[in-house]
């Protein structure tokens, strides 16, 4: 169930409470199984989740780096770069 929240609210923010709630969890027993049963924190699951639809949008639309950014929840631009070079391994428009 909290799989599927963080799927249909990448464009937004996810806060560590309401994950917790929709499985009725505090946020750190939460945190505690979610770590254990994905093998990240919340936090950096929905990162590389943003991430991986944020390279289906590369790949499949016109979209400007700044419209992909915001589509899969980051601040701005430069905040998705960092995360995506980080996790990928190269910038997002060298994905392209």
């Amino acid at each position: 169930m909290a799989i599927e929240y963080i799927e249909d609210h990448l464009d937004s923010e996810i806060a560590l409470e309401d994950l917790a709630a929709t499985v009725h969890l505090s946020a750190y027993h939460f945190a505690r199984l979610f770590k254990a049963s994905t093998g990240l924190p919340p936090h950096q699951y929905v990162i590389a989740r943003r991430i991986e639809r944020a390279k289906q949008l590369l790949r499949d639309d016109d979209l400007s780096l700044a419209q992909v950014a915001a589509r899969v929840g980051f601040w701005d631009q430069g905040h998705f770069t960092r995360h995506f070079k980080r996790l990928v391994g190269v910038t997002p428009k060298h994905f392209r």
